[in-house]
Order: structure tokens, then sequence, then C-alpha cells
């Protein structure tokens, strides 16, 4: 506190109001004789300034050396020994200028010390305050840093699932399609190429524009027109300002990819799944068409997407009806930045 950029500044403030306190409340005394007004100021101020820059001195020299006493106990001990020597020089220098019941005694020189003393008090307890806070404001950010690393961390775990769940999947279709058609499976290879470079590019990205996403949405939608023709029907309706808002990679495809997964359709009977972007949201709807034998599922589809909005503080909303099934995923503009979800994360944490 002692080194503060307003050092010059405080130390005149208490030296005011000490001055004042002392003349319109009769509050202290400096000698056994009352001083004339404007040498009482004068060395009230001289006081004031002197113990708080002894003060800083002790805090910047002797506070770096390496001993294991705690350094507000050193600063306080050390203090009082320049006090000591502060108001003692004080009487030595005023009786030898005003000499008679101002020149030094032992009563005038325990007057001036129990005043500066007060002062050091004053000074020592909000310094104490003041490294306490610093203390506090320290550890508080490192938490901090320490809840947005390990949100990072399981971002980073969420995101990389994405891999092995899509490659495992895609891997599969394209050994059925070797055995029945292998020009289309030659294809299928070149676009899966494709769309396995986009996603290991952003894996580690929190978030990327709509428009790059709804064009890794295209490729992944040729793959699908290959393996299972006309069953699939997509359909869009896309509001055109809102391309450079911004979504979690990949999230779209593991939508579309769940509809393929866990629904029934076919050339005579197709699937129609709509893709509807506007007032700031991104919806995705199909018909629901459970299959009655359920393939394996690890989860990580809808869940994957969940968790990927929570730590960025958003949520997104999943209706199911009869026949029907609805996700609802929140655009996030441009220009909010990590640190302000961050916060949100970390309030909705606590």
């Amino acid at each position: 506190m002692f080194n503060h950029r307003f050092k010059f500044l405080f130390p005149g403030i208490l030296a005011l109001y000490s001055f004042l306190n002392i003349l319109l409340l009769d509050g202290d005394r400096l000698f056994q004789a009352e001083l004339p007004v404007g040498v009482a100021f004068i060395l009230i101020t001289c006081i004031c300034y002197a113990v708080w820059f002894s003060n800083a001195w002790i805090e910047k020299k002797l506070l770096k050396l390496p001993i294991k006493i705690h350094p507000l106990f050193i600063q306080f001990g050390m203090s009082l020994i320049a006090v000591t020597l502060i108001s003692l020089i004080s009487v030595i220098i005023t009786g030898a200028l005003l000499g008679g019941p101002f020149s030094y005694s032992t009563q005038n020189f325990l007057l001036t010390s129990a005043f500066g003393f007060r002062i050091n008090l004053f000074l020592n307890t909000l310094n104490a305050i003041f490294f306490f806070f610093k203390k506090f404001k320290a550890k508080e950010l490192e938490a901090e840093k320490l809840k947005t690393l390990n949100a990072n961390a399981k971002l980073a775990t969420i995101n990389n699932q994405i891999n092995p769940h899509f490659f495992f999947n895609n891997l599969s279709a394209l050994s059925n399609l070797m055995h029945e058609d292998v020009e289309k499976a030659d294809l299928y290879l070149v676009k899966l190429s494709n769309i396995y470079r986009y996603i290991l590019k952003n894996n580690s990205q929190e978030l990327i524009s709509l428009e790059e996403e709804l064009k890794f949405l295209k490729d992944y939608m040729d793959l699908l027109s290959i393996r299972f023709q006309e069953s699939l029907i997509f359909q869009e309706e896309i509001d055109q300002d809102l391309l450079k808002y911004q979504i979690p990679p990949a999230v779209l495809q593991l939508l579309v990819e769940n509809v393929v997964k866990h629904n029934i359709f076919t050339i005579q009977n197709p699937m129609q799944v709509s893709l509807i972007i506007k007032d700031q949201k991104c919806i995705l709807k199909n018909e629901l068409r459970k299959k009655e034998d359920k393939t394996y599922s690890s989860g990580v589809g809808l869940q994957n997407i969940i968790d990927r909005y929570k730590f960025l503080g958003k949520k997104i909303e999943v209706e199911q009806s009869a026949d029907a099934f609805e996700v609802t995923l929140p655009l996030i503009a441009a220009n909010e930045t990590p640190g302000s979800r961050r916060r949100t994360i970390n309030l909705s944490e606590n």
C-alpha cells in the first residue's frame, strides 16, 4: 500500500485530518505547551509524511529479505522503531527552533511519540486490509483461471468424442458400399475425406460461423444421398442475414446422423428433415419413426450437443411428440467473447 501511485496524496489527507482534529476537537497534543497553529500544521504534516515514507522504505527494502516471519509483522515491528526515531528527531528539531517549553523533554517526546504511533497504527491497519484484499483478489483470479482451464478441458473431451463416433459410423457405411457399388464407394471415400478434414480442422474450436457449418452439412448430406438415395428429403428455410452468427462445429451433422440412426425410412416412404434458421435460432426437425429393434447407442450425439452448449452458457430445446422430433439450437452472435461466456458458466456453476 505504501508504494501506491497516490503515495504523495494520502499522507497529506491524513495530515489535514489530524490537524483539524487537534485544532477543533483538542483531540491530541504534540507538546506540553500549545504550538502555534502554523507550526503545528507543518509539524503534523512532516510527521505524517515521515511515517508514511519510512513504512514505504521498509516495504520496499526489508520485506525482500528471505525471512519466514509474516511480512506484516516485519512491517509493523520495523515501523515502531522508525516512528520512535522520527518522534525523537521531531522533538529535538522543534526544541532547537522554538526553545522554551518546546525544548526536548521526556514529556514532549512521549506526547509526540504517542501521536506518531497512532498514525502508524492506523496506516499499518489499512496496509493489512490492503494486503489481504490483494491476496483475496489473487486467489479469486487463480480460481477463475482454474475454472476456465477445467471448462476448456471438459469441452476438449466432449469435442474429441466427435472423431471416433463419426469415423466409426462412416467406415461401416463405406464397407457396405464397397460390396454394392465400387464407384459410389469411391465417391463416398472422397466426400468422407473432405468432411473428416473439416472436422479435424475445427475440432478444437468452440464456435464456427453458421455459413461454414452449412457448407459442411451439405457435404454430409451428399454422403447420405449416396448411401440412401432418395429415401431422405432435406428441406431448408434459411435467413441469409444470420449466416455470420456462430454455432459449435458439427452439431447439425450430429443431429442429422441421429435421425438416420434411430428412424426407419425407405425410398417408398422417405424421411423428411427440415432445417429452419430464423430469429437467431436453428431448428432441425424430422418425422418420428423409431426403429423397433434399436441399435446400440453410446449417447454421444444429442448429449454431446447439450454439453457443448452448456459450456458456452447456452441451452438447447428438445421437443418430441408422437410423430415428430425437434431440436432448437441458439445461434451465438459473432461479437460475443469467450470471456463473457465463461462468466456465464461460472455463475451457473455457483
